[in-house]
């Protein structure tokens, strides 16, 4: 079975800061931009979405050389360039190949992603509803791109990186939110257990159906239903697991048994979170503490949700 070390769980501009290491190409990338702290100056960027269909079209047409390498790969932003990276492309040729082979798959995409601009109102709109609840929210650039089916988003130092080929422009805001969240959260790994990771990634998506209106990924609240207590009498087993245990159970993939979805520990930290937020008077409040959570057990103590099951 794999094993997990939390700090590769940890958000990659953190990583990037303690590990500079971490990937080849980050010496590269240049420095962050600064965060915005008015949702409407946020910059919105579409220009590689464009850039990768015109590299699609031209490779289709047979153009001589390697289209994507001039026309996407090197013109591209330093955000786009990392999510590429992500999706394990080292160089413009593995990306052709995967395009080439996929060529079905995006042509089904392509509509959606070429219309990608009409999510940005929708994307802008979240984070307004995020500055009205935790007034110390800053927003990086959001910069959408094209990948080969393999990251969805990813919150980066240079910006939120949101993939047109696996998120049509209706489920682009609460993919945002979520992202957006992450680059609040000032969480601590004081234990670095299960149980503070299930906080991030749950709390993340508790804020963001606050902002947006609905969760992006539904499949571990649809396998829930019904089996609150056993989950929780599952999490309350393994809450502890550490750096150098399997989170497979719970948290991104991994061998899990048959019929079990993903990221169950997203829902777990979610209904920790919502449990605490519904018990506090001052709702404001209660979302800056949920971004700040100092003690992760201290936390459950106080959002009560373990109560129900006893």
């Amino acid at each position: 079975m794999a094993t997990y070390r939390l700090f590769l769980l940890l958000p990659f501009a953190l990583l990037l800061a303690a590990s500079p290491g971490v990937w080849a190409q980050a010496a590269k990338t240049p420095p962050a931009p600064a965060r915005e702290p008015d949702p409407l100056k946020v910059r919105f960027e579409t220009q590689d979405v464009a850039n990768f269909w015109r590299a699609f079209d031209a490779d289709a047409a047979g153009a001589p050389g390697n289209a994507f390498a001039t026309l996407y790969w090197q013109p591209a932003t330093p955000g786009t360039r990392i999510l590429l990276e992500k999706n394990g492309l080292p160089n413009a040729d593995s990306l052709r190949a995967v395009v080439r082979r996929r060529r079905a798959d995006y042509l089904r995409i392509r509509a959606g992603s070429e219309q990608i601009a009409s999510a940005v109102p929708a994307c802008r709109a979240t984070y307004l509803a995020l500055k009205n609840l935790y007034p110390a929210a800053t927003f990086p650039p959001v910069i959408f791109g094209v990948g080969t089916f393999g990251v969805g988003g990813n919150a980066q130092a240079v910006g939120l990186l949101l993939s047109t080929e696996m998120n049509a422009p209706a489920d682009m805001a609460p993919l945002a939110a979520h992202e957006a969240v992450h680059l609040q959260q000032n969480i601590p790994y004081k234990y670095r257990i299960l149980l503070e990771q299930c906080l991030i990634e749950g709390g993340a998506d508790f804020v963001a159906e606050l902002i947006s209106g609905r969760i992006g990924k539904t499949e571990p609240y649809e396998y829930a239903r019904g089996r609150e207590k056993q989950l929780w009498q599952e999490f309350t087993r393994d809450q502890n697991l550490g750096e150098n245990d399997s989170f497979a159970n719970w948290l991104y993939g991994g061998e899990r048994p048959a019929g079990r979805p993903a990221d169950l520990g997203y829902y777990i930290g979610y209904q920790i979170c919502k449990a605490y937020y519904t018990r506090a008077a001052d709702k404001r409040r209660a979302v800056h503490d949920i971004l700040n959570i100092a003690d992760c057990r201290q936390f459950l103590q106080q959002s009560h949700y373990a109560d129900q099951f006893r």
